[in-house]
């Protein structure tokens, strides 16, 4: 990855910069980290519902509240 880091008079780093591709990698790899995520905390909500430490939702309930 080619990145170049752009500072200001000072020499305080204000931006980085990388080719477009290598961009698009890092998205790419950010949304699916978002995605495990959410997976994974949707799996220790549904623990947590069978522990009986935290209360289901009804699908009316979810969606009232989107």
């Amino acid at each position: 990855m080619n990145v170049q880091f752009v500072s200001n008079s000072k020499g305080k780093v204000t931006a980085v910069q990388l080719p477009l591709k290598d961009w698009q990698e890092v998205e790419r790899k950010l949304e699916a980290f978002e995605i495990a995520s959410s997976i994974k905390t949707g799996f220790e909500e549904a623990k947590q519902i069978e522990n009986g430490k935290l209360k289901a939702t009804t699908l009316d309930e979810f969606l009232n509240g989107l």
